[in-house]
C-alpha cells in the first residue's frame, strides 16, 4: 500500500457495497494513528468519548467498542474516565496495534457484518466509530449490534456523512426508533476531521427497555 496519506483514505472511502476493507486496514495499521492524528486531526473518539459521558452513564460500565481498530476511541473513554472497555475489529493488523496501547479488557477478531460471537445484554454501552458505509458495516447489521446491550443502555455511533442517506442509515435509524428497539437522543451534523472537509454523523441512542 502506497504510504501517501489521501490515498489510503479514498481507497477506504471509495469500497462499494461487498467489498471487504480487511486487507486495507491490515496493510495501514502501522501508520494509522499517524495519518488520522497528525495528517487528518482525526476528533471522532473524543466527540464519541464524551457524548457517552454526557449521558450520564458511570465509569465503571462494561462498553463494547465495535470496530475498534487501533484503539484510538478506548484510549478517548479511558481520558474520560472510563475504565471497562473491550473491542472487537476485522483486522488483525489492527488489534495488533490496538493490544499495545493497553486500553482494552479484552480483544477480539470478529466480522460486524455476520453474527457478532458476543453474549446477548452483555454490556451496559457500546460505541461503533468510524466502521458503518460501504465495504465497512451497513445498516442492516444495526439489530445484531444492539442484541450484546443490555436494555437501557447507550451506542454511540459515528459515521461518514457520505454514507449517511446513501447508505440507507437515515431511514434505519429511524425504523429502529418506529419499531421501538431504541430511542434516539442526539443525531448531530458535524465534521469530524480538523485538517480536512469530512462531514460525519453523531448518533446517541438507547436500547429499548
Amino acid at each position: 500500500m502506497a504510504n501517501n496519506p489521501e490515498d489510503i483514505l479514498k481507497r477506504v472511502s471509495t469500497l462499494e457495497i461487498g467489498d471487504s476493507s480487511r486487507d486495507i486496514y491490515d496493510d495501514w495499521s502501522a501508520i494509522y494513528d499517524n495519518h488520522l492524528n497528525d495528517d487528518f486531526g482525526y476528533i471522532s473518539p473524543q466527540i464519541a468519548a464524551r457524548a457517552l459521558a454526557e449521558t450520564g452513564a458511570r465509569r465503571d460500565i462494561a462498553i463494547i467498542d465495535y470496530g475498534c481498530g487501533t484503539g484510538l476511541v478506548a484510549a478517548a473513554l479511558r481520558r474520560e474516565g472510563f475504565t471497562t472497555i473491550d473491542g472487537v475489529d476485522i483486522s488483525e493488523g489492527m488489534l495488533a496495534q490496538a493490544r499495545d496501547k493497553r486500553v482494552y479488557r479484552h480483544l477480539a477478531c470478529g466480522d460486524l457484518t455476520a453474527e457478532i460471537a458476543l453474549a446477548d445484554s452483555s454490556y451496559d454501552a457500546g460505541t461503533c466509530i468510524g466502521s458503518m458505509g460501504a465495504g465497512h458495516v451497513g445498516a442492516t447489521h444495526l439489530p445484531e449490534m444492539l442484541r450484546p446491550l443490555r436494555p437501557g443502555a447507550p451506542l454511540v455511533i459515528i459515521m461518514n456523512g457520505g454514507y449517511y442517506r446513501s447508505g440507507g442509515f437515515d431511514a434505519a435509524f429511524h425504523e429502529l426508533e418506529s419499531a421501538g428497539a431504541w430511542q434516539i437522543r442526539r443525531l448531530e451534523e458535524f465534521n469530524y476531521m480538523t485538517e480536512l472537509d469530512r462531514p460525519g454523523w453523531l448518533l446517541v441512542a438507547e436500547k429499548a427497555l
